[in-house]
């Protein structure tokens, strides 16, 4: 291979062996991804949503239309992107290097989310609209497409790959559910609400995401791309037209019902993130004070299946099957839900059914497995690989679902009448309307989404009648 821009020994992986170690394990698909999304998920998820509605009071269809845009400009970014990431032929492989630029990128980004210039509103909103596309539809997208592919190119090696699946879904679970559980609520409520206090978000959410770049690169820096290297080793590299990709890609069936369970998880979870907040502070509570110590019980509920629960995952993966595992799990989980949606203001109810639904969600950590598996079905089928269009097709998918769903709890905000709190001490008896909206978000749709899954899964049969493809 000719030498490139990443030929520089310093840029190598720290990863030479041919089979996974712990620490790859460890660092580059559970450390390095989980402190990535600790990143994400407070610069860019439930906590934007309540900056823009109750410290820059920005409210009306600008909020409503904006992610729908966002999600338009980052689906032609994504087919781009994916495009490239085939493309690219470099001595580190071909997602790797797409990785290491994101950590800048995320870095950058997320800091010009928050620091919106104290000034005209049309300034303002002009700001919002360049800030949340360079971040959500330039940014993330590139993480995203590089970060899902390190498991599929790490090893052909099924019983491995599972396991790193299961490391990674883990590590971008627990270790920002542990920011979110004990940390932001707290930080949050003592930051404060109202213009006076963005200063104060800045600051915190600078941190955040100046966080990013070194966890990125210690992603980058402990992972290792081996399918890309037998593919590049054994042959002259291939190109392949989209549209033979596209065709590939969705005439298999398994990696179209892979996508469709993927998108339903990221609806459901999307629904979930960006209503909690306002669940925990207006339907078990009724003020931003007293919301702070729902929203820790009920992401330490949230949180604790995934210990204990991931060690048991791996041990019923191997026993019975992911497919198998994964069906019984998410039908578990609808019944969660629907423990929670039926509890109203009760709060054990609502804490015994979250454990329920957690618990049954674990196998959404072998979602990328499967996708793995269906790539490698593709290529068994067509002879060569479609890993960049695939992971573009997924991640189009969970961007729309993204926007689309940001746009309707938005939406529900202001048709169902919620009432911005002036102070965290304030409190409000929201209208009945907009209580039932914040349920129906956070375990209505859920309890829907989890029986589709395990329904789709049902009829999932690559592990029983798939042609191999010859192992790492």
């Amino acid at each position: 291979m000719k030498k490139d821009v990443f030929s520089f020994s310093f840029l190598n992986s720290r990863i030479s062996s041919e089979i996974i170690e712990k620490n790859e394990q460890f660092f580059g698909y559970f450390l390095g991804p989980g402190l990535v999304y600790m990143m994400l998920n407070s610069v860019g998820g439930t906590y934007l949503i309540q900056f823009y509605t109750d410290v820059l009071s920005i409210s009306g269809n600008i909020l409503t239309v904006m992610p729908l845009i966002s999600k338009l400009i980052s689906g032609i970014m994504i087919i781009v992107v994916g495009r490239m990431i085939d493309n690219t032929q470099t001595t580190q492989g071909k997602a790797r290097p797409w990785l290491l630029i994101s950590g800048v990128l995320l870095s950058a980004c997320g800091v010009l989310l928050y620091i919106v210039p104290q000034t005209d509103y049309s300034v303002q909103i002009a700001w919002l609209l360049v800030s949340y596309n360079l971040f959500f539809s330039l940014a993330f997208p590139v993480y995203s497409l590089s970060h899902v592919l390190l498991v599929p190119l790490s090893t052909r090696n099924t019983k491995q790959r599972d396991k790193l699946a299961m490391l990674s879904a883990t590590g971008t679970a627990i270790i920002p559910g542990i920011l979110v559980t004990f940390v932001m609520p707290l930080v949050a409520k003592t930051i404060g609400v109202g213009i006076a206090t963005q200063k104060r978000w800045i600051s915190v959410m600078c941190i955040f995401s100046t966080a990013a770049l070194p966890a990125v690169m210690t992603e980058y820096y402990f992972t290792k791309e081996r399918i890309t290297d037998q593919t590049t080793n054994s042959a002259q590299p291939v190109t392949v037209s989209l549209g033979c990709q596209i065709k590939a890609c969705f005439q298999d069936r398994y990696l179209v019902m892979i996508l469709l369970c993927n998108m339903i998880i990221h609806l459901c979870n999307a629904f979930s993130n960006n209503s909690m907040l306002y669940y925990c502070n207006w339907v078990v509570a009724n003020s931003v004070d007293s919301g702070a110590f729902n929203q820790i019980l009920i992401n330490v509920i949230g949180q604790f299946p995934m210990g204990p629960g991931i060690v048991m995952l791996l041990h019923l993966v191997r026993k019975y099957g992911k497919q198998n595992v994964t069906v019984i799990g998410f039908l578990i989980a609808s019944i969660g839900a629907l423990t929670v949606l039926m509890s109203g203001d009760n709060l054990i109810g609502i804490l015994v059914g979250l454990f329920i639904k957690s618990f049954g969600c674990l196998p959404a950590y072998v979602m990328t497995a499967f996708l793995a598996e269906a790539l490698d079905h593709i290529e068994c089928n067509n002879g060569f690989r479609c890993d960049g269009f695939a992971v573009s097709a997924n991640s189009i998918g969970q961007n729309v679902i993204t926007g689309l769903s940001q746009s309707i709890f938005l939406l529900g905000l202001n048709k169902f009448g919620y009432i911005t709190p002036e102070a965290t001490s304030q409190t409000i008896i929201q209208p009945n309307a907009i209580q039932s909206f914040f349920c129906w978000c956070f375990a209505g749709l859920p309890m829907i989404g989890y029986a589709a899954i395990a329904i789709l899964i049902f009829f999932y049969r690559t592990e029983k009648g798939r042609t191999s493809v010859p192992e790492a």
